[in-house]
């Protein structure tokens, strides 16, 4: 298939807002209304062209953004559904930065939720074209005035009408184009076509001074005139039409379809930025979007194809691509060529000869693509210094669940399954921890990582279970202390004997660990004293009274003897860990517990509950801010065992309305009720495990 349009011709869609709201069901209807596909899916029969995944089939709602395109009125149009849950709300942002246009699905019956507010203010911030759809026109409980003074007063003024409904519930008939159709008020109208109409045409000529002069001196304005109108004032972000819909009767469907096609924005419309150089030799140039020269692609998505292997999802922003195009990943260096080229329909894949700036493809086996990642065509001109798009912005993931592999023999598995979905879900990440020694994953909810551990059986026929991970504790040392161990078995043949006197002392936090040789005379040979070192070292790693790390803290040893038949490395190594651990518990030991900076964004009716539960967290409130549309922040510092299991009090708190991010603050003292319960809860794991 070869391009037989350009730019101006191409309008690119998402279809975004809260679970549940119809979005994917809309997404089916646009597909069936256009010709694009033969029959019309249903996601409640699991026969939806994009919810293709065995998952979202088996939970009847989508997780990933999922492909499609149209052509309708001489456009071309791609369209990407994505996910309504705000726990997979990585995908949502990734289908948002692909397009210039983002019908927001509002649900008749349920309203405005949660996560609507939360993608309507990004696509604001990206500047996109915004259009809302009041979805489920059919159902029993649907009252229309009440949703549309609902969006105005969340949304603002700029939501008005393009069309109205005839009817609403059971008796919803159709839709009426008020700039088409306003003279006559039926009365099965729950808002006048007149009605609408002025509010419509208030809205548009408030961006065209003409308009609005014409408009005041009472001169009838062209509908064409208006709809050319309508969209520089929806590019300017001064217009947000509202239409209704009924994808189970196909009512409302075409007509969403024409305002996309004659009023949403292209390509060119939207303006979107990137930087030549790095760090703070960087500086922000706009990406033209030009079907010639230089090709600027970001990946915006990736999969892994059972059949095609890795597929990397590409927004072109300017030049083209074809199947000999030399590709180059401006962060990594690599190259590649593009091959196969594809356009998506759900899970269906049709080969294209080229696409050009604005269109939406795929391409496949290029593993080294992550998504943010720029592709272009120039490589190899360290002269120039080549242009890459600014990243996409994800929330960090802020639920950790460590991982224990069902067969223990999977665990090598159970990790390489997991980095290959994670390079599918920015807001998922692996890692393994260096002091608890756990595998410890990261996503934004319970029900995401459960998704993750359905996916990781589904695929790679791998199982686990999951915890709350351990708390990265740290001992140290407040005050000088020294002591001794005397190490002596006799067994039957060569015994062992070791005897290590050590002094330890506090150092100033963050300076690590000092060891110091003192022997005079030689009472611990030479040759036995790195034996010494690495028995501290290693009780070091292992913890002296509670199983964690210790830091900041000098060892020396200063006596010592031996045996010339039974001493041995094991031996002084077995003395010295005895030794290091009774110096450390006369030393006045402490715990140190990792801190977070959280910013938790709440509606201001849940201000006093936030704040107050914080303190139970044992948190101290360091900041507040009033944000717009009802919405304050609470910023705090709060202990890291406080607050791994906050995603789910905050949401039960909210209704689902409350946000948090968090970062690593630094290390404090655990309060001394708290360290003894820690340490007696170590010591009778211990007990019986290692001898003293």
């Amino acid at each position: 298939m070869t391009t037989t349009y350009h730019i101006a011709d191409i309008r690119n869609v998402a279809l975004a807002g809260h679970g549940a709201s119809g979005k994917t069901s809309l997404a089916d209807a646009l597909l069936f209304a256009a010709g694009a596909t033969q029959r019309k899916g249903s996601v409640d029969d699991g026969t939806s062209t994009l919810d293709y995944d065995d998952e979202e089939k088996r939970r009847h709602f989508t997780i990933d953004c999922h492909l499609g395109h149209l052509a309708w009125n001489d456009k071309q149009v791609h369209l990407i559904d994505s996910p309504g849950y705000p726990d997979f709300i990585g995908n949502a942002l990734s289908a948002l930065a692909a397009v210039e246009n983002v019908v927001l699905a509002v649900s008749g019956p349920a309203g405005i939720e949660v996560n609507t507010r939360r993608l309507f203010n990004e696509a604001r911030r990206l500047s996109l074209g915004r259009f809302i759809a009041i979805t489920k026109m059919d159902a029993d409980n649907v009252d229309y005035r009440s949703d549309l003074e609902a969006i105005r007063e969340t949304f603002g003024n700029s939501c008005v009408p393009f069309n109205v409904p005839i009817g609403q519930g059971a008796s919803f008939s159709g839709v009426i184009d008020v700039l088409q159709t306003h003279d006559d008020d039926p009365a099965d109208c729950p808002l006048a076509p007149s009605e609408a109409y002025q509010m419509l045409v208030e809205q548009i000529v408030e961006t065209d001074e003409d308009l609005m002069t014409r408009y005041l001196e009472g001169e009838s304005i062209d509908v064409e005139e208006l709809r050319k109108a309508a969209h520089d004032a929806i590019a300017a972000g001064k217009l947000v039409p509202i239409l209704c819909v009924c994808t189970r009767k196909d009512l409302g469907v075409k007509e969403l379809l024409d305002l996309i096609t004659t009023c949403g924005l292209s390509p060119s419309d939207v303006h979107r930025f990137g930087t030549r150089g790095d760090d703070g030799d960087a500086s922000d140039e706009e990406i033209l979007p030009a079907e010639d020269g230089t090709l600027v692609a970001q990946v915006f998505k990736t999969s892994n194809d059972q059949f095609m292997g890795k597929l990397s999802f590409l927004r072109i922003l300017s030049g083209r691509i074809t199947p000999d195009t030399n590709l180059v990943n401006l962060r990594s260096g690599k190259t590649g060529k593009a091959g196969h080229v594809y356009v998506l329909q759900g899970k269906a894949q049709e080969e294209v000869s080229e696409a050009i700036a604005g269109d939406i493809v795929a391409i496949a086996k290029f593993d080294d693509l992550h998504v943010s990642d720029t592709v272009s065509n120039v490589g190899g001109n360290t002269s120039v210094r080549q242009l890459k798009v600014s990243p996409i912005k994800f929330p960090a993931p802020m639920v950790p669940r460590a991982v224990v592999p069902k067969a223990r023999e999977d665990e090598s598995k159970i990790s390489a399954g997991l980095a290959k979905i994670a390079d599918e879900d920015p807001t998922f990440t692996i890692r393994r921890d260096a002091q608890t020694h756990e595998l410890v994953i990261s996503g934004m909810s319970d029900l995401h990582l459960d998704v993750i551990q359905q996916r990781l059986k589904n695929r790679y026929k791998l199982e686990m279970t999951t915890h709350i991970p351990h708390v990265p504790y740290l001992e140290t040392i407040t005050t000088p202390a020294e002591a001794d161990y005397r190490h002596k078995k006799q067994t039957g043949g060569r015994g062992q004997f070791a005897e290590v006197h050590l002094r330890v002392r506090p150092v100033e936090r963050g300076k690590g660990f000092t060891f110091t040789d003192a022997v005079k005379g030689g009472t611990i040979p030479n040759q036995y004293i790195p034996a010494v070192e690495k028995g501290v070292r290693e009780r070091l790693d292992r913890g002296a009274v509670s199983g964690n790390q210790v830091v900041d803290v000098e060892v020396e040893v200063y006596f010592g003897k031996d045996h010339p038949v039974d001493s041995s490395e094991q031996a002084f190594k077995t003395a010295a860990d005895h030794a290091f651990r009774r110096a450390f518990e006369k030393a006045n030991p402490v715990l140190l517990e990792p801190i977070v900076s959280v910013e938790v964004t709440v509606p201001s009716a849940h201000f006093g509950d936030i704040s107050a539960d914080m303190s139970t967290r044992r948190g101290h409130i360091t900041g507040m801010e009033t944000l717009s549309a009802g919405q304050q922040t609470i910023q705090a510092v709060v202990p890291l065992a406080e607050m791994l299991s906050y995603a789910s009090t905050l949401k039960s708190m909210t209704s689902g309305h409350g946000s948090y991010t968090m970062e690593m603050h630094g290390y404090e003292a655990v309060p001394p009720n708290i360290q003894l319960q820690i340490v007696d809860r170590y010591q009778k794991t211990r007990a019986g495990v290692e001898e003293e």
